[in-house]
């Protein structure tokens, strides 16, 4: 399984990155709608979990970016985070969208993004644009 992680704010991208390199979760990032849209047209990469914030700042917000993945990948799974909760006031959620408000608790982003695949991956691949580490508690 592997997880494309699109999130605009780099502290939160790269704290969540470490978490999930450290679950030995797959994973690819972007920092924008654009560059993740880049991602799933390429066929060569293997994305099964999109994870977006919704306010990814210009551009596509994370529901217009996952409305979009989904045309690219009808199977793809959908995890929004958002400190915006009003964003998705009265929106029914389809079977393969969850939703995690900010702050939350990453670990249990991590868990809930292992237990869409019954499991964690054994083959551990990584697309990441910094070196640098950084861990929160909570986001």
């Amino acid at each position: 399984m592997t997880v494309l992680l699109v999130e605009d704010d780099t502290i939160v991208r790269l704290t969540l990155a470490d978490l999930f390199d450290a679950a030995g979760l797959d994973f690819l990032e972007a920092s924008n709608a654009d560059d993740a849209l880049i991602i799933l047209d390429d066929p060569s990469q293997p994305v099964d979990v999109l994870i977006t914030d919704l306010n990814l700042g210009v551009g596509d917000s994370g529901l217009a970016l996952a409305a979009k993945a989904r045309q690219r990948r009808p199977k793809l799974r959908v995890v929004y985070e958002t400190g915006s909760p009003e964003i998705l006031a009265g929106r029914d959620f389809s079977p393969w969208e969850n939703v995690f408000y900010k702050p939350f608790d990453p670990l249990a982003l991590v868990a809930t993004v292992s237990a869409l695949n019954g499991s964690r991956c054994s083959g551990r691949r990584s697309h990441r644009r910094s070196a640098s580490k950084m861990v929160a508690s909570s986001l």
